[in-house]
């Protein structure tokens, strides 16, 4: 699993011109899914280790001294989260000009694990959450605030 994090000031995702999330200043997080993680990853402690993960960033300004610095996490700060799913997480690059994506999940059960994902940290946490539609072709606007990017990757975070 794979996820792109961004501290925004506002996100929104629009689908056939059609508004269908937004969020003010928090994060929009790229959510992807591989092949090594199987129809089974919501069941391994890496899947809510990434959840927590995100969760949990340090990536917003604190109070007075602190104002400037990487000091608060997102349920802290008060923030939103938009997830939206992206399978070109898992892009190769390593041959040619054109992305190959067979390390990408399969959609079969990338869905599901998605909708899973989104639901597990809706429920665990108190800041509003919203999500991308998965397999849309998704219009993704956003204002970085930074900016600040955070890659995690559950292969080399949570290595067996």
């Amino acid at each position: 699993m794979r996820i792109l994090a961004q501290r925004v000031t506002e996100a929104s995702v629009s689908v056939d011109g059609r508004q269908v999330a937004a969020i003010g200043p928090g994060i929009m997080a790229l959510v992807g899914f591989g092949q090594e993680d199987g129809p089974d990853f919501n069941t391994r402690p890496a899947f809510q280790g990434m959840a927590h993960k995100l969760l949990g960033l340090r990536i917003f300004p604190g109070q007075g001294e602190l104002a400037n610095k990487f000091h608060t996490s997102l349920e802290e700060f008060g923030g939103q989260l938009l997830l939206v799913p992206q399978f070109t997480l898992y892009a190769d690059c390593r041959k040619g000009r054109r992305p190959s994506f067979i390390d990408a999940g399969n959609p079969d059960w990338a869905k599901p694990m998605f909708d899973y994902f989104v639901k597990m940290v809706d429920e665990s946490c108190a800041v509003s959450v919203s999500s991308g539609i998965f397999g849309a072709d998704m219009a993704v606007r956003l204002c970085n605030w930074g900016p600040v990017t955070i890659w995690l990757d559950s292969a080399n975070l949570f290595a067996s």
